[in-house]
């Protein structure tokens, strides 16, 4: 890198501190994932976690739910491994509301600073071709970032991102990422309760997930959240 390169780039840092802080938290986060450990070697550590758990349910369940929030930030641990934990750690119920909630809070933390951090990108992508579809982003938003949550096919982190350009509050974010992922981490949870040993999970074949028996009724729900969209569609398109 030159010196007039790395002195613009120092120059834009000291006239925005938001880039500046949003290029810290993206240092940040790269850091993590370079610095985790082999899924196995995590989930091997955490079995001793398992009794304490039992002596603290209150206070493990906060550090779980902080766990799974950061879990959905970035690729590193994964939604499959936070998912699975759950069920182990928690049981077929607790444990996939903890990661639910774990997701939804993950999803308005990105939001909230993506759109603090990077306002100019925000406000350029919405003066762009991407204006056309604002309208109906505002009226269906809920719907379609509820549904993309839904089949295991947009990873969590990237997910967390789509909501960043659009106008949609907060708490709907909350709520839509809230009930789209429910119905994955629920089955995703009852397998986790049933693992002997969570070094299992790092095994985990996720192709699984595509199956008929799993993949069947999650398609069916997301054909439920995206039914009022099209059917409102169809209503204003039909002739009066």
């Amino acid at each position: 890198m030159s010196d007039t390169t790395a002195s613009r780039i120092a120059l834009t840092v000291a006239r925005r501190p938001r880039t500046a802080v949003g290029l810290a938290l993206l240092a940040l986060a790269l850091g993590l994932m370079a610095a985790a450990p082999e899924p196995s070697t995590m989930l091997a550590a955490s079995r001793d976690v398992t009794g304490w758990i039992g002596r603290n349910p209150v206070l493990g369940a906060g550090l779980f739910l902080v766990f799974a929030t950061l879990g959905k930030v970035t690729p590193v641990p994964g939604g499959v491994v936070v998912m699975l934990t759950a069920g182990f750690l928690f049981g077929p119920v607790a444990g996939p509301v903890l990661a639910s909630l774990g997701s939804a809070l993950a999803a308005v933390g990105v939001t909230a600073a993506g759109r603090w951090v990077f306002p100019d990108t925000v406000a350029r992508i919405k003066g762009s071709r991407f204006a056309r579809y604002e309208e109906a982003v505002a009226r269906d938003g809920v719907a379609y970032l509820a549904a993309i949550r839904i089949l295991p096919v947009v990873p969590a982190w990237i997910g967390n991102l789509l909501p960043v350009a659009v106008e949609i509050r907060l708490r709907w974010v909350f709520l839509a990422t809230l009930v789209g992922v429910a119905p994955l981490t629920f089955v995703m949870g009852g397998i986790g309760s049933r693992l002997q040993d969570l070094t299992e999970a790092a095994r985990f074949d996720a192709s699984l997930l595509f199956d008929p028996a799993t993949l069947l009724p999650l398609v069916g729900m997301l054909v439920l959240a995206l039914l009022p969209v099209a059917v409102r569609r169809w209503w204003r398109r039909a002739p009066r």
